[in-house]
Formats: C-alpha cells, structure tokens, sequence
C-alpha cells in the first residue's frame, strides 16, 4: 500500500501561524489604547480637581462633567479588554483541542480493549469534572469570540476613534487648564 503525506499544513498548523503573526500587532495596538486610556482617566482627574478645588465649582457640577469625559475612557477600557482577551485565543483553543483529543483517545482505547465503563458514582463525578473544565474552556472561547465582536462591529469601531479624540481633546483642555492656572 502506498502511503499518501500530505504537504500542505492543517488548518490549526495555519490558525495558529497565523495568531502567531497577529499577536505582536494585537499587543502594540493593546498597549497603545492602556496607554491612552490611562491618560485619559488622568486627565479626568486633573479635570476634577481644577474644576472642584481650584476654580471652586460645585461637586455636582465638576462630577457631571468628570462623569460625561469618563464615557470615552470606558470605551477605550472596552476595545483594551477585548485585545488583551484576543491574545489568550490560541491558548484556550489549543488546551480545547487537547482537552477533547484526549477523551476521544481514551475512550476509544477502552472500547478497543473490551472495558465498559460501569456506571458508578467516581466514574459519573469524573465525566461530570471534564465536562465541566470543558464547558469553562468554552466559556473563554466564547468570551473571547464576543471580543472579537466587539473590536468587528462598525458602530463601537467608531465610538473607539471617537473616544481617541475625546482623549486627545481633554490632553488639550487639560493643558490649557493647567496654563491658566499657573499664569
């Protein structure tokens, strides 16, 4: 009989080339919205405090407008959850696979080697236990589908330039306020 190989690479050879080509950009890309998300949460509070204790607003009146420039700071927060939960894809499809390749390996050896599972209550709680990590792996699979949701929908895809705007925006009421407060 003539074996037969085959050249081309599976498809998780490729997926996973492919994460592996990815993930670097996904990460610089992650960096640079914490980055931006964390200057923005520190431009909020600056914006407080001038607002509060300098220029002696109202508290309501300086959370209100704290509150309203915190909106693009969470959209950003969001698109850096979703990209930090990107970077675990491979992982948890990998463990997954491993996970299910295992069963099936070891269930098709004891159906080789004549042994029928006796139902018993160790062997119900062991089923139920690699159900269960299976349905968790799932979980973060789903998990991590939903943030690629979110980083493919167009309007959040707007609302995330959106919110880099609004960051650049308070960089720049931020330093006009610290330049009327220091002349």
């Amino acid at each position: 009989m003539e074996t037969i190989s085959n050249p081309a690479p599976s498809n998780k050879t490729r997926l996973l080339e492919l994460f592996q080509k990815l993930l670097p950009l996904v990460d610089s890309v992650s960096d640079k919205i914490r980055f931006a998300a964390l200057l923005g949460l520190g431009l909020d509070i600056w914006i407080f405090v001038w607002l509060y204790f300098i220029k002696q607003f109202s508290a309501s009146s300086s959370l209100i407008v704290t509150g309203i420039l915190l909106l693009p700071v969470l959209v950003l927060l969001r698109f850096w959850w979703a990209l930090e939960e990107i970077k675990d894809l491979p992982t948890i499809a990998g463990r997954m696979m491993e996970d299910a390749k295992g069963e099936i390996r070891e269930t098709v050896q004891s159906i080789h080697a004549g042994q029928a599972q006796k139902l018993s209550f160790l062997g119900s709680a062991k089923s139920l236990w690699s159900i269960g990590s299976m349905a968790g792996e799932a979980r973060e699979l789903l998990g991590s589908y939903i943030s690629i949701g979110t980083l493919a929908n167009p309007f959040t895809l707007m609302l995330g330039a959106l919110s880099l705007v609004g960051v650049l925006g308070m960089t720049l009421l931020g330093f006009v306020m610290l330049m009327l407060t220091l002349f």
